[in-house]
């Protein structure tokens, strides 16, 4: 089945989790999210504090959000906010076909 949906990724600093988590939760359009605990490694040392720096790691999270496309733009203007704290990093996979398994 085609689908007008796609995956909005977004990596959070451990710092504001529960704040993207809040703001996510209270969009209506959204019928829900995953949560995902991630090690992430980058060349750009100096945004890691010192814990980080020694693992050589940032503790991360990635949230995976299936949303239609039209509602993209609300959704980025609702994590706007927490961007003066940090960039989030996000990306979008396109879903090119979905639906559940169910049995007979």
């Amino acid at each position: 089945m085609q689908t007008d949906d796609q995956i909005l990724n977004i990596m959070v600093p451990e710092s504001i989790k529960d704040d993207v988590v809040d703001l996510l939760i209270a969009l209506e359009v959204l019928s829900g999210f995953n949560l995902y605990r991630v090690d992430g490694f980058s060349r750009e040392h100096s945004k890691y504090d010192l814990n980080e720096q020694v693992e050589g790691y940032r503790n991360l999270y990635r949230f995976e959000v299936i949303h239609n496309t039209q509602d993209f733009g609300q959704i980025l203007d609702t994590l706007k906010p927490l961007s003066h704290a940090t960039s989030l990093r996000y990306w979008i996979t396109p879903i090119l076909s979905g639906g559940h398994i169910e049995t007979d």
